[in-house]
């Protein structure tokens, strides 16, 4: 297919100006019985490389929440004070940006839906003030995640954030990341299971996504390369070593933002199965009204404008998804992952590598990805 074939020639070229030069790619195109597939790697990793996938964890994450609500576990306008009853009567900063000390209550209950939307009042801030006191505290009580799970438990994490007020009124801003590491909580709470059991149960296994978790089984350490970030201030920074040992033991906070790992056949039989509007390859996974729910706008313009910096130009958010104009919806991780999904052009695509993104700007091998599948006719 020539759409295949211009994605290969381009990310052979784009492998070469990489610093850390490994990438693996997989795109599909089509439905059903018609679906072609390729997957390839050029560079020093090979087709089957487990890689750290960040915040494509968070697609993921959602799909698994979405699944649980189809089941009667939860419900997206659930109170999340129903699963955690210590974050019940939070408090909202008085002013944007203003300090911790003026709050108001909060008009309405934090939902399950609001985590889904990026809305739980913490998190990433691009346009805050240098010394943004909320941004400080956040950070001082150890609460932030980024391409790492948090270091505390999340029983703990959970404690820490109840006392902190909110950047914004429920349902009335965004904030990136620590939505999604409340969403781990809630629905630990309320299955009484692990995090990384739910996914298995929800989505990992019915999906055949058998290398897709939190760790790698020491067998398979030999397919974990080396990662890096481009760019440092003393050059490029190896940040995790070929076959890292760490990925053996269990995290303490299984986050629902970030820290999966996975090969790119394993993302890609995610991305088909919400091409096929939640159907997968033996039974359905999810309902059609939950992938149109994942892929519904939810931002507003309050929460656009809090996004800026971190939610890409143009872009919205639904429930775990950015979705671009065109439709396209999907999400990027900081380590240099990539999963979108096309439903008007039938193309589904996934980018892992081993050169994390240093940055909110995409990096060129990301542009040079989309770029060729978007350009190519399929």
């Amino acid at each position: 297919m020539e759409m295949f074939d211009r994605v290969g020639a381009e990310m052979g070229a784009a492998v070469q100006d990489m610093q850390f030069p490994g990438l693996v790619w997989s795109l599909t195109s089509g439905h059903d019985a018609g679906r072609q597939v390729a997957l390839e790697a050029p560079g020093d990793v090979p087709g089957d490389a487990l890689i750290r996938i960040a915040s494509v964890t968070k697609p993921i994450a959602a799909a698994a929440t979405l699944a649980l609500t189809e089941a009667s576990v939860l419900d997206l306008d659930d109170p999340v004070e129903r699963f955690v009853p210590s974050w019940a009567g939070r408090r909202v900063l008085g002013i944007r940006n203003g300090p911790l000390s003026e709050t108001v209550p909060a008009v309405r209950p934090t939902t399950v839906r609001d985590l889904l939307a990026m809305g739980f009042g913490l998190g990433y801030d691009a346009g805050a003030p240098e010394g943004d006191a909320l941004s400080a505290a956040t950070s001082a009580a150890g609460l932030y995640s980024d391409w790492r799970v948090p270091a505390l438990d999340p029983d703990t994490w959970a404690e820490r954030a109840a006392v902190l007020p909110m950047a914004h009124q429920p349902g009335q801003g965004w904030l990136y990341q620590s939505s999604f590491d409340a969403l781990t909580v809630v629905v630990q709470a309320a299955t009484g299971q692990g995090f990384e059991a739910v996914l298995r149960e929800r989505i990992l296994d019915p999906l055949g996504m058998a290398e897709t978790g939190f760790t790698v089984p020491e067998e398979s350490l030999d397919r974990v390369p080396r990662h890096g970030f481009p760019d440092a201030a003393d050059g490029p920074a190896e940040i995790l070593p070929a076959g890292d040992r760490a990925l053996l033991t269990p995290p303490r906070f299984p986050s629902a933002a970030t820290g999966l790992v996975s090969t790119a056949a394993d993302l890609m039989r995610f991305a088909s199965m919400l091409l096929d509007g939640g159907s997968g390859p033996n039974r359905r996974v999810l309902t059609e009204d939950s992938v149109r729910a994942m892929t519904t706008e939810t931002t507003t313009g309050a929460g656009r404008e809090m996004g800026r910096g971190l939610l890409p130009e143009g872009q919205a958010w639904g429930l775990g998804v950015g979705i671009d104009p065109a439709g396209r919806f999907g999400w990027d991780g900081g380590t240099g992952s990539s999963l979108w999904v096309d439903p008007a052009a039938g193309v589904a695509g996934v980018l892992l590598t081993t050169e994390g993104m240093g940055s909110p700007e995409p990096p060129a091998y990301l542009q040079r990805f989309w770029r060729a599948v978007q350009s190519s006719p399929t």
